[in-house]
């Protein structure tokens, strides 16, 4: 069995180089959920390309690359912060615009793995009291992930009716 110098947790990363075998399917500089076991639960690793876009997040469907036998290109992944709901710890400037410190974004990735964010907004012609985040971000570099904090949330419960889990992290 091939093993590799560390144990990587389950999640996103990105792949520096092409998985050999299958440079089509994951090539270098690809974004990947990465899970360290195979279908049943097998010791080897396995990944999955990014499937679909809903709501900024990538939805990871099989079949998976399973059973990953090469050390060295597990070792290389790049581990990503995960996609989710953070505040700026610091005033973020950009081409066109700037959002303030504490501002609520979404992180997401692009096929390449490059982050990009999304602001949070209040639509004022809107009766509910939602947040609203645009499909249209704004690319950051991975040096900047560092003025993101974690937020916190109440998920609400999903009844099945519309809910998609994107990937199986709740099954760890």
């Amino acid at each position: 069995m091939a093993t590799t110098k560390k144990q990587l947790d389950c999640g996103l990363y990105r792949t520096p180089k092409a998985l050999p075998g299958n440079e089509e399917k994951i090539p270098a500089g690809s974004l990947i959920s990465f899970h360290n076991h195979s279908g049943e639960n097998g010791p080897l690793p396995s990944v999955l390309a990014p499937d679909h876009n809903i709501h900024n997040r990538w939805h990871f469907h099989g079949p998976a690359i399973e059973n990953i036998r090469n050390p060295s290109w597990v070792d290389a992944l790049e581990k990503l912060s995960p996609e989710g709901f953070y505040t700026l710890r610091k005033e973020l400037t950009f081409d066109g615009g700037r959002w303030p410190k504490n501002s609520i974004v979404q992180l997401g990735y692009t096929k390449n793995a490059d982050p990009i964010l999304f602001v949070a907004t209040v639509r004022a012609r809107l009766a509910e009291n939602d947040l609203f985040f645009s499909d249209k971000g704004v690319g950051i570099t991975r040096d900047q992930l560092n003025i993101l904090e974690a937020a916190s949330w109440y998920p609400e419960p999903d009844d099945g009716s519309g809910g998609h889990n994107p990937d199986h992290a709740a099954a760890h």
